[in-house]
């Protein structure tokens, strides 16, 4: 499985939104996380068209902040419409061998704040 780092996933206005919502936080950045499996190894060439497709969204560089990671990804055992359609994408570029790419979001949090409230703020509960 390849894990690709994406773009930032948080807007400026979100990003004060969810601050303001977690008393204790002093700082949060989020970045997309591409996780792509595959039927067999990709070419070189492969692999800079793959990262092309996975390069989207602002391309400003966020302030990336040094604090607890977390991981925050669709459900095992679904796939996302999201992925049905970066696969779909992948296939149509010649990309045969990507069985499934599946997006997830890696926030960096800094301060103190309870596993509860950040699940609450940070996942999507469908």
């Amino acid at each position: 499985m390849l894990i690709l780092s994406g773009s930032p996933a948080l807007s400026a206005f979100r990003k004060e939104k969810l601050l303001a919502s977690l008393p204790g936080i002093s700082a949060i950045s989020a970045r997309y996380v591409h996780f792509v499996a595959l039927y067999e190894d990709l070419t070189a060439d492969q692999q800079r068209v793959l990262e092309g497709l996975l390069q989207y969204g602002p391309s400003l560089e966020e302030d990336e902040v040094e604090g607890e990671r977390f991981v925050v990804v669709p459900r095992p055992g679904t796939i996302s419409p999201w992925s049905s359609k970066a696969t779909d994408i992948c296939h149509n570029a010649g990309l045969t061998q990507v069985e499934r790419v599946e997006r997830g979001i890696e926030y960096r949090v800094v301060g103190e704040a309870s596993q509860a409230e950040l699940a609450a703020e940070l996942h999507d509960r469908m």
